[in-house]
C-alpha cells in the first residue's frame, strides 16, 4: 500500500482518500476510505477543520495528478479489468465453497480460516466495487448459492466499512454473508434450480433453509453470534411477516437489516433462468417504497456506500 500525507488544498478529482487527521465530520457521506470524484467532495474537505489528509496511490492519482492505478468505475472498465476480476471472483467463489463445504460436513471453522479470504474480497472491491459486484452476478446453476453469498458478503463488507464500524464486526459481517445460506446446501438441488417459480409447497420448503443453516452453523461452538443472527434473521421483516420466527422491528438488530438489504439488492439485480435481472437503480427505488420490509435510514446509508454508476435516478 502507498500511502502519502498531502495538504487538503492538495486534493484531485481521482485520489483515493486512506484516511483523514483531524475531526471529520462529514465521515457518513463520503465514508471513511473514499476516491474523490467530484469538485463538490473536495470542497467538503477543504472548508472542514480537518489537518492532513492520506491518500492511497495504489488506488488513485498521486500528488502530482498522475493516475498510477486509477480507480474505475463500472463504465470506463476495460476488457481487462473485467476479465482480471472475474477470474478473481471465480477464485473467491471457489475458496467460499471449499470453508462452506467443510462446515456442512461437520468440520471446525475457525473465523480465522476466513480470514485470507475476506482481505482477498475486500481488495478487490477497494479496487472497483461497482465493478465486482456487477461480475459476481455471472453464476452457473451450479454455483448460483456460492456466487450470491460471496456477492452479499463483499455488499456486507463494503457496507460496514461505510458505516465505520470497527474492524472485527466487518469482518464478522463478511463471514456472515459468505454463511448466510448455507442451510440451502439441504433442500433438493430441483427445487433450488427450478426453472420457473415456486409454488407453495417449494416455497415452504426453501423458508427452512435459515433455520437449518442456524443448526448447522451453531454445531461451530467457534461461529460469531453474529453469524448465527444473520444466518438465522435474513429473511425477517420489519412488519413481522419475515420467516422464520416472524420478528417485529424491534427484535431485529441493524446488522441483521443491513444483510437483508444486501440479500434482496443482489437477488433483484441477478438474472435468473425464468427472468432479466433489475437495474441497479431499479431494485433500489423498489426497495425504497418498502418500509415495512426495509429500515429506510440504513436504505439510504446503503445508497449511499455504492458507485454513482449504480445509483443513477436514485440521488
Amino acid at each position: 500500500m502507498a500511502v502519502t500525507k498531502i495538504d487538503k488544498s492538495q486534493l484531485k478529482v481521482g485520489m483515493f482518500v486512506e484516511a483523514i487527521e483531524g475531526v471529520w465530520q462529514d465521515s457518513s457521506t463520503l465514508g471513511r476510505r473514499f476516491t474523490i470524484r467530484s469538485g463538490h467532495e473536495i470542497d467538503l474537505i477543504v472548508n472542514s477543520n480537518i489537518s492532513g489528509v492520506f491518500i492511497n496511490t495504489a488506488l488513485g492519482q498521486n500528488a502530482s495528478g498522475s493516475p498510477l492505478h486509477p480507480a474505475k468505475n463500472i463504465a470506463s472498465a476495460t476488457r481487462q479489468d473485467k476479465f482480471e476480476t472475474a477470474a478473481k471472483i471465480q477464485g473467491h467463489a471457489a475458496e467460499a465453497r471449499s470453508l462452506i463445504g467443510d462446515i456442512f460436513d461437520g468440520r471446525a471453522v475457525t473465523v480465522e480460516s476466513f480470514t485470507p479470504l475476506v482481505n482477498d474480497v475486500a481488495r478487490t472491491m477497494e479496487e472497483n466495487p461497482s465493478l465486482y459486484i456487477g461480475m459476481s452476478r455471472l453464476r452457473s446453476r451450479d454455483n448460483a448459492t456460492f456466487v450470491h453469498s460471496l456477492s452479499v458478503a463483499a455488499l456486507l463488507l463494503h457496507f460496514g466499512r461505510s458505516m465505520q464500524m470497527d474492524d472485527e464486526t466487518v469482518q464478522h459481517l463478511c463471514m456472515a454473508g459468505m454463511l448466510h445460506d448455507i442451510g440451502k446446501l439441504s433442500i433438493p438441488k430441483q427445487i433450488l434450480q427450478k426453472q420457473g417459480p415456486l409454488n407453495a409447497a417449494e416455497r415452504n420448503v426453501v423458508e427452512q433453509h435459515p433455520g437449518l443453516g442456524y443448526e448447522l452453523l451453531s454445531a461451530n461452538l467457534n461461529m460469531p453470534k453474529l453469524v448465527l443472527d444473520i444466518c438465522r434473521s435474513h429473511h425477517e421483516r420489519l412488519d413481522g411477516k419475515g420467516y422464520p420466527d416472524r420478528l417485529m422491528a424491534d427484535a431485529i438488530s441493524p446488522e441483521v437489516r443491513m444483510s437483508t438489504i444486501c440479500d434482496v439488492f443482489d437477488a433483484l439485480t441477478s438474472a435468473r433462468p425464468y427472468k432479466k435481472g433489475w437495474s441497479s437503480p431499479q431494485a433500489l427505488s423498489w426497495m425504497m417504497c418498502r418500509e415495512d420490509q426495509f429500515d429506510k435510514g440504513l436504505m439510504w446509508r446503503f445508497v449511499l456506500s455504492l458507485d454513482p454508476e449504480m445509483t443513477k435516478g436514485i440521488l
